[in-house]
């Protein structure tokens, strides 16, 4: 009995060490979070290894059992608790609290649900940059259902024009947005989901594709004035990029737009910038034309604002921030 439990304590002791190897040394998986985590299991799984290993040791040696029961026991732990976690619906909550055991499977979330399949088969093309895929579907019958929405409410317009300006994307992603354009697919602002407004997303997106795709998108028919989610203009959005500043302006964005927020209507698109430190974007809107702001005494609310935000910071020494003060300073 005893020699076949020393037996089984190895045989559990080295698939503690081999799984202790595995979690402490993989680095291809998951995020770094979870690689963390997975290193810090592997060291603890080891250290649990060593201690059953010297108890199984301490067993044989003294020809005690218990000794070696033990470390069978503590080896074996971690094997039956990744078990049980994995069997228990409710995972380890679920071993604790039986109301936690969901007893019904669920679901599967829906995921790009648009009502017909053409359309679902051209969401997945756009998601899998598949554009010629995308260009036979919107020419097959029955086509693609232009104007349908997602479960997320995202649009094909709203799905093509995230994949265009995505990070990491080229040039060429714009395909799938020019073929949606060229198919009839007008540019509405709910065209992406309620987070956001289709001008809001494009506004903020850096480099020449997001300019690219703002131009494209006005041109289908895109409204420059039209308004965020919040009701104002999209001058005002945060992050807007000096890039898409410059299109909007000239393709007939309102100048003489004022805020909103908390009755603030003498700031202009110029003084929130300024007052954001997004020193380049209000160069570009006051080069513009946009006012520096709608006071009584025209630069005076700009100042104010200027001033207030004065002090030991880098803005000295960016030259964004220098041609701005340069050009607004009387």
């Amino acid at each position: 009995m005893i020699r076949s439990l020393s037996v089984v304590g190895t045989i559990i002791i080295v698939i503690d060490v081999v799984a202790a190897a595995v979690l402490f040394f993989s680095r291809d998986i998951g995020d770094a979070a979870t690689r963390g985590v997975g290193t810090g299991l592997g060291v603890a799984l080891a250290v649990l290894a060593v201690v059953a290993a010297l108890l199984l040791w301490a067993g044989r040696a003294t020809d005690r059992s218990l000794l070696i029961v033990l470390a069978c026991v503590l080896g074996a732990a971690p094997l039956v608790f990744g078990v049980a976690l994995k069997a228990s619906p409710g995972g380890v909550l679920g071993l604790i609290y039986p109301s936690m055991r969901d007893r019904t499977p669920r679901e599967p979330s829906a995921t790009y649900a648009f009502p017909d399949a053409a359309t679902r088969e051209a969401a997945l093309a756009i998601v899998y940059q598949d554009y010629a895929k995308l260009d036979s579907l919107l020419r097959a019958t029955p086509r693609p259902d232009l104007s349908a929405r997602d479960e997320l409410g995202n649009s094909l317009l709203g799905m093509a024009t995230r994949q265009a300006i995505a990070d990491g994307n080229a040039t060429s992603d714009l395909e799938g947005l020019r073929l949606l354009l060229a198919a009839g697919a007008r540019p509405t602002s709910d065209a992406v989901e309620d987070e956001k407004t289709l001008l809001e997303l494009v506004a903020a997106a850096r480099g020449d594709r997001g300019r690219l795709v703002l131009e494209m998108l006005l041109d289908a028919g895109l409204s420059p004035n039209a308004r965020m989610h919040d009701g104002r203009s999209v001058l005002f959005h945060r992050f807007l990029t000096p890039e898409a500043a410059r299109v909007l302006l000239a393709r007939g964005a309102d100048r003489m737009v004022r805020d909103t927020v908390q009755g603030a209507t003498d700031w202009s698109p110029v003084t929130f910038h300024a007052e954001q430190r997004n020193w380049a974007t209000a160069l570009v809107l006051f080069e513009g034309g946009v006012p520096r702001d709608h006071g009584s005494a025209p630069g005076s609310v700009l100042a104010r604002v200027i001033a207030a935000g004065e002090g030991p910071s880098t803005d000295a020494n960016d030259a964004a921030f220098k041609a701005f003060m340069a050009a607004v300073r009387p």
